[in-house]
């Protein structure tokens, strides 16, 4: 079995390391790479999938929406949510999923019972998979570019607004979507009026704390990083790319290892 994650850049990604310890553990031979690919690299690299030279990919920044072109069938949550992050093969196709979105949902509700107001920064492939996901329609989006936040809102029929208007204090569950903050200084949104107890959330995993988590927590927030969702999402790809349900405990305590080095 040959498996990979895709996206550019990818250096980053710790899947790799998560979707091989899984191999190894449900005892199937194969490895899983890390492939920085190029936009005009993706419809060649779809075509040797076809041809039988992998068996699945894992879907990241910025080609969540990118790939759908090269794909046979979507199913209901990737058309939900308009994004991609994983393809597998079903009796010859390939189908694209989305697994970002259950993935959070299930680690945030530990922290919520949703009944609140749910605000989502950055309007790309994540955000769709996640407020797709979401038991709510009461969400804000916010974005740099207004007008991406606005055609996500009203696909999903939600409120969108400019960054400078959002007054963060009106939230009960904050979802950060974007890539800032990956740099370990940038943080897309301040959070001087965070109220005490909002339920802060960063889907960045490295680093594992970012300026926008550090922030919400010197002002009383509960904030959770991004490895929940990571092996979240992750375990859900693999049911999918191997029909094993992987053991989501390990996963966390692996990548917890990781990035606490």
């Amino acid at each position: 079995m040959r498996l990979a994650v895709i996206g550019h850049p990818i250096a980053h990604s710790l899947s790799p390391v998560l979707h091989e310890q899984w191999l190894r553990a449900s005892g199937l031979f194969g490895r899983y790479e890390a492939l920085d690919v190029l936009e005009d690299e993706i419809g060649p690299l779809f075509q040797s999938m076809r041809d039988g030279v992998w068996d699945g990919f894992n879907v990241t920044i910025p080609y969540k929406e990118a790939v759908i072109p090269f794909l046979d069938e979507l199913d209901d949550p990737a058309r939900e949510a308009g994004a991609v992050n994983t393809v597998y093969r079903r009796d010859g196709k390939m189908i694209g999923t989305n697994t970002d979105g259950a993935g959070l949902v299930t680690a945030l509700s530990l922290e919520t019972d949703w009944s609140g107001h749910v605000l989502v920064v950055g309007a790309g492939g994540a955000a769709r998979g996640i407020i797709s996901a979401l038991p709510t329609r009461n969400v804000t989006v916010t974005n740099r570019t207004i007008a991406r936040a606005e055609r996500l809102a009203q696909r999903f029929d939600v409120e969108a607004k400019a960054l400078s208007d959002v007054d963060v204090s009106r939230y009960d569950v904050i979802i950060q979507t974007t890539s800032v903050g990956m740099d370990g200084v940038s943080s897309p949104l301040s959070l001087n009026r965070l109220r005490q107890n909002t339920v802060v959330c960063d889907i960045i995993y490295r680093p594992l704390v970012t300026p926008f988590l550090s922030e919400a927590a010197e002002r009383g927030g509960k904030t959770v990083n991004g490895i929940a969702m990571f092996v979240g999402q992750g375990a859900l790809a693999f049911e999918r790319f191997t029909g094993v349900k992987p053991d989501q405990l390990v996963g966390m305590k692996l990548i917890e290892s990781l990035l606490e080095e």
